[in-house]
C-alpha cells in the first residue's frame, strides 16, 4: 500500500474506525495523513467521498468475483465457493495489514451498513446464486451424494464462510485461509460423499 491515495484511505480507516464517522473531521482526516490539505483534497473532494473510498477499498471490492471464471456456466462448486473465500480472506489480510485488531472488520462493517445494505445484499444475492447454480450441476451430474436443496447448500456454504472467518478470529487458532480449506473442503467433502467423517 504505497500510493498516496491508498495511504489516505488507510488513515481514514484507522479514524473512522477510532471516533466513527461523525467523530472525524475532514481536518482530522488530513492531519493524520501527514500530507497537505491540498494533497488529500486532490484525491478526495470531501469526507463523504473518503467515507465512500474507504467502503469501497476495505469491503465492497472483495465482494466482486475474484478472477471471473469460478461465477461462469461451467464452474464447479469447489471453484465458486473457493471464489468466495478467497476473496473473504484478501478482505481480512487488508484490513489486517492496516489495523492489527481484525474485529475491525465487523466494527467497519455494522458501522456502514446503513449506507451499503443494498449493495451487499445484491452481492451476497449473486454469489448465493453462483453457488445454487453450481451445486445444481453437480447433483445433475451425480457428484453430489447428499440430496440438499441447492439454495440450502448455497446458504449454508455463505453461512460457512462468515462463521469460520469469525471463529478464527475470535479463536485465532488457524489463519482464515487454514481454517477456510478445512471447514468448506470438509462439507464440500460430505456433500460429495454423503455421510459424515467419523
Amino acid at each position: 500500500m504505497t500510493d498516496t491515495r491508498t495511504r489516505i484511505i488507510a488513515c481514514a480507516f484507522r479514524l473512522f474506525l477510532e471516533r466513527g464517522y461523525e467523530g472525524a473531521s475532514m481536518a482530522d482526516l488530513v492531519q493524520a495523513s501527514g500530507l497537505s490539505k491540498g494533497a488529500v483534497y486532490h484525491h478526495f473532494a470531501d469526507k463523504d467521498a473518503l467515507h465512500d473510498a474507504t467502503i469501497q477499498y476495505f469491503i465492497l471490492r472483495f465482494f466482486e468475483p475474484g478472477d471471473g471464471t469460478a461465477g461462469g456456466a461451467e464452474a464447479t462448486l469447489d471453484a465458486v465457493v473457493q471464489d468466495i473465500w478467497s476473496g473473504y480472506a484478501r478482505l481480512l489480510e487488508a484490513i489486517s495489514a492496516v489495523v492489527p485488531d481484525i474485529g475491525a472488520y465487523h466494527r467497519f462493517l455494522f458501522s456502514i451498513l446503513p449506507k451499503v445494505k443494498p449493495v451487499i445484499a445484491a452481492r451476497i444475492g449473486e454469489a448465493r446464486a453462483q453457488v445454487a447454480a453450481a451445486a445444481r450441476r453437480e447433483q445433475d451430474r451425480g457428484r453430489l451424494t447428499l440430496a440438499l436443496p441447492p439454495d440450502i447448500i448455497a446458504d449454508q456454504c455463505l453461512g460457512l464462510v462468515e462463521g469460520t472467518g469469525l471463529l478464527c478470529l475470535l479463536e485465532g487458532k488457524d489463519d482464515v485461509e487454514t481454517a477456510f480449506r478445512r471447514v468448506i473442503g470438509g462439507y464440500l467433502r460430505v456433500l460429495r460423499s454423503g455421510s459424515v467423517p467419523a
